[in-house]
Formats: C-alpha cells, sequence, structure tokens
C-alpha cells in the first residue's frame, strides 16, 4: 500500500455522482478540521484515479477540512483498475469498522447496494443487512431505503435520530407534499415518540378524508399554526397540544367522555393511590380498578374511601358513563 500526495483540486466533489462511494452524513467536517488543525491528518484518504482527476471513496470529512484549513495537497492511497463493486466494498467495510453508522448512513449503503445489484432486496438482507446491525429482512431493507425520499432538513433529522425509520415507517402512505408537512411540524426541534406521531398522523388523515381535503391542509389551519408559534411552550408542550387538538375534532364524542371520566375517577380517588380506567375506547361495561399500598392501613384508607365513593354515588356516576347515552358511534377514519 503506497500512500502519495495528490492535489485537493484533482478531487472532484462536484460532478453528477462524485459521492457514489460516499457513506458518511452529514459531510460538514466539524471536529475533524480542529483535530487536523491541532495534530495534522493522521490517516490518509482513498481515492480512485481517474483519467484527469481523483474519485473519492474514503474521507469526504478530512478533505473538506483540509480544504478549509488552506492545503493544496492531501495523503491519499491510490486505487488502480478497481470495480465498481469492490470500491462499495472497499467504503463500506471502512465505515462499519470505525464507527457505528447513523439511520440515514446505513440507508445510502442500501441505496447504493440496491443500484449496483438492481433491486435484489435478497441479497440486501442477507448480505448488507448483518454489516450494518439490521435485521435480516425485506422489511427492513424497505424502510432504510425509504429514507431518500426525504427531502435536505428532513434528512438531517434523521441523522440525528429525531426521525427514525420507525417514523419515516408512518409516513410512508402519504403523498410527498403531505409527508414533507407532517414531518417538518412533528421531527423539527426534538425526538416525539413512534406512539405520538402515529396518533397525530393517523387523526390528522382522518379529518382530511372527512373534510375532503389534504393532510397538508390539516397541519396549515390557523388553530394549528397557533400551536407551533405559542413561545412560552416547549416542543413537548406543542406536541401534546396538537395531538390532543386533532384527537378532540376527530372523536369529538369519545373525547368529551374521556374527560368526563377521567375528571370523576380523579375525585374518587381523592388523592389515594388508586387507579380507576375505562374500557378501551369505551367498548364495554367492565371498569378495571387497581392501587399500589406500602402497608396495611393503606390498604384500609383506600378501601374506605372506595366505600365513601360508593355512599355518594360516584361507582353509579362511572358505570352510567359507561351504559349511558354517551357510547354514541364516532366516525370510521
Amino acid at each position: 500500500m503506497q500512500i502519495e500526495n495528490i492535489p485537493l483540486a484533482k478531487i472532484d466533489l462536484s460532478s453528477e455522482g462524485w459521492d457514489e462511494f460516499i457513506f458518511t452524513y452529514p459531510f460538514a467536517p466539524g471536529p475533524v478540521k480542529e483535530s487536523i488543525a491541532a495534530i495534522g491528518l493522521q490517516q490518509p484518504i482513498v481515492v480512485a484515479a481517474e483519467k484527469k482527476k481523483y474519485r473519492l471513496i474514503i474521507g469526504i470529512r478530512r478533505v473538506l477540512a483540509c480544504r478549509e484549513l488552506g492545503w493544496k495537497e492531501i495523503p491519499a492511497i491510490v486505487q488502480q483498475a478497481q470495480s465498481r463493486e469492490q470500491l462499495l466494498w472497499l467504503s463500506l467495510h471502512e465505515k462499519a469498522g470505525s464507527r457505528a453508522l447513523n439511520a440515514l448512513e446505513k440507508s445510502r449503503v442500501l441505496q447504493r447496494f440496491a443500484e449496483l445489484w438492481q433491486g435484489d432486496v435478497e441479497r440486501l438482507q442477507n448480505e448488507i443487512c448483518p454489516l450494518l446491525g439490521l435485521p435480516a429482512t425485506a422489511a427492513a431493507v424497505e424502510s432504510y431505503l425509504f429514507l431518500k425520499e426525504f427531502p435536505e432538513p428532513q434528512q438531517q433529522d434523521i441523522a440525528e435520530g429525531r426521525l427514525t425509520p420507525q417514523h419515516a415507517d408512518l409516513l410512508r402512505p402519504l403523498p410527498p407534499e403531505d409527508r414533507r408537512a407532517a414531518a417538518e411540524r412533528l421531527f423539527g426541534a426534538h425526538r416525539v415518540s413512534v406512539r405520538e406521531a402515529r396518533d397525530i398522523i393517523d387523526n390528522a388523515a382522518g379529518l382530511a378524508a372527512r373534510y375532503g381535503t389534504r393532510v397538508i391542509d390539516v397541519f396549515e389551519r390557523p388553530e394549528v399554526k397557533e400551536i407551533f408559534l405559542h413561545d412560552n411552550w416547549t416542543p413537548r408542550q406543542r406536541t401534546h397540544q396538537l395531538r390532543t387538538l386533532l384527537y378532540r375534532e376527530r372523536y369529538p364524542q369519545l373525547s368529551s367522555l374521556e374527560e368526563r371520566f377521567e375528571e370523576l375517577a380523579k375525585t374518587l380517588a381523592g388523592g389515594k393511590r388508586l387507579d380507576i380506567r375505562p374500557p378501551k375506547d369505551f367498548e364495554g361495561d367492565d371498569l378495571t380498578i387497581s392501587f399500589r399500598a406500602n402497608t396495611s392501613e393503606e390498604v384500609t384508607t383506600i378501601l374506605k374511601t372506595m366505600n365513601e365513593a360508593e355512599r355518594k354515588g360516584l361507582w353509579e356516576k362511572l358505570f352510567a358513563l359507561l351504559q349511558g347515552e354517551n357510547k354514541m358511534a364516532e366516525d370510521d377514519f
């Protein structure tokens, strides 16, 4: 293996497909530049020789850092007469062996080999997924390949873990414009849980179907936009407000019933560690009751609280909510 100094100006960083062998994302050199400025370049880059220039295989951050530092040349290992597949494997083994790849980098790896192997999912799941720490399944391959559909701002969110492949799968059924709007609202400033994202996207899509509009129209409504303009709320509070707003509009009767039940159950518990839950979606007449206690005296106190609630008619009111006229049909969206 011979290392030689090559001109930085001759490394192609602009022609179409110049980054075919680069899996790193984002490209920004960051701490690499600081390290090179302090102690020099400790590891050469790898390039492939072409007619009048060099194709970069490994070392995008080192190249960009050295350019920003004003270097004219850079130490490099120059590969000769290697096939496209050989260069892809070279880049992959170097990357996978140096650090854990983020989700977008794994997506880039799968994209490159999918192009090389003409979309052979079986080869991707058997040969590439194990190297990336992914399940060797077609579903995993499809999830990570789908990440390429997101525009630049969301790709940054993917790389930093705010938008995961699991989140992205929730957005897959949406048209591109709706997908972009949902991603911008949900994954910009913080990481929304998959459960929260599923509820918000499902309810936004349900409302769009009900009103004959698009998901993007739901997110552009004044009351939704106002949530994201509220300076006194944290990102977590904004997510909660959005989730509640969409749920209440889609299921007004059910959400009202849930709120009334929760208020009555809280009153019945009287501040004790007593938990009272209705059946899922209020489909049924059975309550689930549980409590926690550290002493026998605490058990006695909780039982007295439950008996007192019976005397006040609170249990009767709870069951009336389940069995009465409140159980009206919601829309099917």
